[in-house]
Formats: C-alpha cells, structure tokens, sequence
C-alpha cells in the first residue's frame, strides 16, 4: 500500500509540475488605430496598396492595452499591399508588435474598402497570441489623405493541454487504484 500511495503522490507532482510549465499568458482585448493613409490611388475602388501612413495613433484600447495612451502614434509599415502574405512589424506600439501572417480584401463597395487581416501580436512579455481584425477606409479623401478607421480584435492562446494531461493523469491514478484494492468501479445509471 506504501508503494502505492508513493506512486501516486510522485504521479500527482509531476502533473502538477508540467502544468506550471504549460500556462501561457496571452494578450487580451482590442485596439483600436486611427489616423490617415496614402493610397497608390486616389480612390478607395481602385486602391490596391498602402504606400504611407499620416498621424496614426491608438483610438480605443482595452484588456492588456489598457496601459497604452490614446492618441499614442502608432509606427505603420509600408508599402502594404491588401492582398498580401507575411509582412513583419505591421504596426507597432507600447512594446506591442503586430506580425501580419496575411490580409484580403472582404468587401469594395464604391467609397469603401474593408480589409481582413490575420497575424500575431508579440510583446512586454507576453506569449505571442493570435489576432484578426479589420483595416477599413472611405472616401473622399480629406486634405489629400484618405481617412481611415481600424478596429483589432485579439484572441487568446487555447489551452496548452494542461486539463489533458491532468485528466489523463487522474485516469491512471484511479485505474491503478482499481487494480490494487481488487474493486470495480462502475458507472451510476
């Protein structure tokens, strides 16, 4: 029975142990950009890249983005082409980097244009976590610059199996059980 008892407290610390190891910490919440870009054209309908940003800074900000200021500017990259794969450090800002896996075009419809994009947010020492969002703009331009609006949304890291592997560990551990006392556990009908 000591052999036992002993197994099964080694099982149970190292189940514990893995799932300390396991825990990620994601980013949560959402931010929001504003600010101005230059198009390769000067309308919406026919604009098939972002050549240059103009006063982008957060416009909405909340879970770990909290910290981060509105009206804080926003480091864009260009060009941006909106049909696009990788583009490394899409935006950066507050210690964040957005790492753009790729983007299309959802929706052209006269004066406006709705882009998705899909990519990873990185940074302050958080694990690097999925994001989605939208990159939308309109015309007319206003001053020569065609506005634009930009709502991201984040999503956090599933599970890194730690329920599993405890669940998988309980299920061993009660077998084993099972198999020294000689019972049968059966189910409640």
């Amino acid at each position: 029975m000591k052999k036992i008892f002993a197994t099964i407290v080694g099982v149970a610390a190292i189940a514990v142990a893995l799932t300390q190891t396991a825990r990620a910490v994601p980013i949560t919440g959402n931010l929001g950009i504003s600010g101005a870009v230059f198009l390769d054209s000067t309308s919406a309908q026919t604009a098939t890249e972002a050549v240059g940003w103009n006063n982008t800074v957060v416009n909405g900000r909340s879970g770990t983005f909290l910290p981060i200021a509105n009206n804080t500017q926003v480091t864009m990259a260009s060009p941006w082409f909106f049909t696009s794969g990788a583009l490394n450090n899409f935006w950066m800002v507050g210690g964040f980097t957005f790492n753009l896996i790729s983007s299309s075009i959802a929706l052209r419809d006269g004066t406006f244009l709705n882009v998705l994009l899909a990519g990873t947010v990185i940074g302050n020492g958080f694990d690097k976590t999925a994001f989605t969002g939208t990159f939308q703009l309109a015309n007319p331009p206003a001053n020569g610059l065609t506005e634009f609006t930009s709502r991201m949304s984040f999503s956090s890291v599933p599970d890194s199996g730690s329920a599993m592997l405890l669940l998988g560990m309980a299920c061993v551990v009660m077998f084993m059980l099972n198999r020294k006392l000689g019972t049968t556990v059966t189910p409640a009908s």
